[in-house]
């Protein structure tokens, strides 16, 4: 078995035959659908960011994800319906007769008790300062593991954390797309909200869909 944390971006792309794209149309419109978010979410949003700021260079993963990340993802709320979000879920697939599997740090997904189909990753958070292992190879391989276990054709967003900034990636048949980092202490908080609360309605029509089929 091969877990998700020994894989390179170079390994995936070789092995499932992926391609980057510069200019992908998927997250140019994730990306510019911009939400503004309210007078209170205004409010949590730069609180967020200065107490990010004040620590960002002291912060363990575990105190990222804990006074940062997991307050903003509360701050979009996931939560729908028939989704739900989920952390530290594993997930898994066999390939050419080998298992791939590892455990995800955050997964939105179809399911009341355990993931069903996955929709959005938010996978390898680090410290601003950590170099180790290749965060982008980590978060994509468990992204080809759920387009691949959904079977529906139908694209997976992801996004990789290194302190303050934020990437985020769409996953779309044989192409993926890779957003510099957006800055989580600057104004491009909001933007990073914004991405995240357009990414529930994309959900939310993906869910109907499914629903209705």
């Amino acid at each position: 078995m091969k877990s998700f944390s020994k894989w390179t971006i170079e390994e995936v792309e070789e092995t499932f035959h992926l391609v980057l794209q510069k200019h992908h149309e998927r997250l140019i419109a994730w990306m510019t659908h911009l939400i503004s978010p309210s007078e209170t979410e205004e409010q949590q949003l730069t609180q967020l960011s200065e107490k990010l700021l004040d620590h960002v260079w002291d912060w363990n993963e575990e105190e990222l994800k804990v006074y940062f990340i997991i307050p903003l993802l509360n701050l979009v709320n996931f939560e729908q319906e028939n989704v739900q979000p989920f952390l530290s879920r594993e997930l898994s697939m066999t390939y050419q007769d080998e298992k791939i599997a590892g455990v995800v740090d955050f997964v939105v997904a179809n399911g009341k008790r355990s993931p069903k189909r996955p929709f959005f990753f938010i996978h390898e958070y680090k410290k601003e300062h950590d170099s180790s292992d290749d965060p982008l190879g980590q978060l994509m391989i468990a992204m080809v593991a759920a387009f691949k276990l959904n079977n529906d054709g139908h694209p997976v967003y992801g996004a990789y954390i290194m302190g303050r900034y934020w990437h985020f990636v769409v996953l779309d048949e044989h192409s993926y797309a890779v957003h510099t980092g957006l800055n989580a202490t600057t104004e491009d908080r909001r933007t990073i909200w914004s991405v995240l609360k357009n990414t529930t309605q994309i959900i939310k029509d993906w869910d109907t869909e499914t629903i209705s089929a």
